[in-house]
């Protein structure tokens, strides 16, 4: 077995999806793990500093990506996360559409990524390696044609409180509550998930 699948093997081996993109003179590995009642990726807070804290996404995600790229370095390679815990800030690198290009996932009407097996509960990191050159799983690039995987189904836009959900697009992403910030009793960020809760992929 030659380097570059041995690599995407032990990648397999740690997280649920894997996908390949280009990037930045060397390549893209675009990492998949579910989130689960028992292991919670989308446990956040804001401490008192105003610091925004991922408990459960750390907690579950940098010992699979430390074991990864210190796989990887051993091979004599260069790998390094994309920004913190594989998951880039700002304006770095949108996951999603390179998710998409990787072939983890189309398009669903709820503008998230839709893996066939598990729906839209993939939460997704990146790591870039250089020295190697790993083959694109995909060769449909960032495509939002419609997906069969959501076909009549109206379920996502039903739900949305603000309604600003439309097939396959987010009309108004500012009004989006996955975004507030509004603190709960327990000092948790409330997040809206109906979008994902009602999606039927995956289940």
């Amino acid at each position: 077995m030659n380097i570059e699948k041995e690599i995407i093997a032990e990648a397999q081996r740690l997280f649920d999806a894997v996908g390949v993109t280009p990037y930045d003179g060397g390549s893209l590995l675009i990492l998949g793990l579910e989130t689960t009642p028992e292991r919670d990726l989308d446990d956040f807070f804001r401490d008192e500093q105003g610091i925004f804290r991922l408990p459960g996404f750390e907690a579950h995600t940098r010992p699979r990506l430390n074991s990864l790229i210190r796989f990887i370095q051993e091979r004599g390679l260069s790998a390094k996360t994309v920004g913190r815990c594989g998951y880039p800030q700002g304006e770095e690198l949108n996951l999603k559409q390179q998710a998409v290009a990787a072939g983890l996932g189309s398009w669903g009407k709820n503008s998230l990524v839709l893996h066939p097996k598990f729906g839209p509960w993939l939460r997704l990191m990146a790591v870039k390696v250089v020295g190697a050159t790993l083959f694109p799983t995909s060769s449909e690039g960032d495509s939002q044609k419609e997906t069969p995987l959501c076909q009549d189904c109206t379920a996502c836009i039903d739900a949305c409180p603000q309604g600003i959900l439309e097939p396959y697009y987010l009309r108004d992403s500012g009004k989006c509550e996955a975004d507030l910030s509004d603190l709960s009793p327990k000092g948790k960020l409330v997040l809206c998930d109906k979008c994902w809760v009602v999606c039927p992929v995956g289940k």
